[in-house]
């Protein structure tokens, strides 16, 4: 039987937001809105992505996944979102975009609230 929870539905929405993103990016759109959106969304979608690893990696060891480790691990990978800004502003002659900040906080309260609220609810295939 397969366990399909909460976070796996976010990391699954990371993995698809997030390859549409490259391919959306190799194209050229005129759009400013689009091209805000794409570029803050590899934020949103790593967000849920790796929150997803975190919990996949806590299963591995036979943890559950609680609202404590989902804010232990949402707050770690706000971190390394915030020093990865940062070196790209130091080190790679890009800016500090503080839209990818805001957008790394909105994803992972978004996420936080939805897992609060549904406890991380497990559904079970039945095949």
């Amino acid at each position: 039987m397969n366990k399909k929870t909460t976070t796996y539905f976010f990391g699954i929405i990371g993995i698809i937001t997030w390859s549409i993103t490259i391919f959306l990016r190799e194209q050229s759109i005129n759009n400013s809105i689009i091209n805000f959106i794409l570029g803050i969304m590899p934020n949103i979608s790593a967000t849920w992505f790796f929150i997803w690893m975190a919990e996949f990696t806590l299963n591995i060891k036979k943890l559950n996944f609680t609202i404590k480790r989902a804010i232990f691990s949402s707050s770690i990978i706000f971190i390394l979102a915030l020093v990865s800004e940062i070196i790209h502003d130091m080190y790679l002659e890009s800016p500090f975009d503080i839209n990818d900040i805001i957008a790394t906080i909105l994803s992972i309260i978004l996420y936080l609230i939805v897992f609060y609220f549904k406890k991380n609810t497990i559904i079970e295939d039945q095949f």
